[in-house]
């Protein structure tokens, strides 16, 4: 579960009021942990931008790689043009799926405290893990 504010155009039901009368909504999120520190790790969004992968407006697709499930092929939208190359996700249940829009965002990470409840979707190729903190710090220190 992710708290994150909400905007003054928030026009959802989803949202609650908290302390000093700040709005804020909470939904579930899919992150890969990039870096493991004391208590807490850095870990980057994973998401479909509402089915449309980096194609939606505004978004910087250089920041993204697709994400797609071991068995699965990586799919790229016509007209997205991503320069990172896809990371594979070995999936925790063999029921479970990841959307063919998913992308991971590099540039931006979010630290995650060590008491946060997860659900775990399964791990990252080891072939793959290279890729993924390469792209993670070529996007975090540039």
């Amino acid at each position: 579960l992710h708290v994150q504010a909400a905007s003054e155009e928030l026009v959802r039901d989803d949202h609650d009021v908290v302390k000093y009368g700040e709005r804020a909504f909470a939904q579930m999120r899919r992150f890969v942990i990039v870096q493991v520190r004391t208590g807490f790790v850095y870990a980057c969004p994973i998401t479909t931008y509402s089915g449309r992968g980096t194609l939606k407006p505004g978004i910087n697709p250089s920041e993204h790689s697709i994400v797609y499930a071991v068995g699965s092929e990586p799919s790229l939208f016509h007209g997205e043009s991503l320069t990172k190359e896809p990371i594979a996700i070995q999936l925790a249940e063999p029921w479970s799926s990841i959307d063919r829009a998913s992308r991971v965002r590099f540039g931006k990470a979010y630290p995650v405290e060590m008491n946060v409840k997860v659900r775990d979707i399964g791990n990252v190729i080891p072939d793959d893990l290279s890729k993924l903190i390469a792209y993670y710090r070529e996007e975090q220190w540039t």
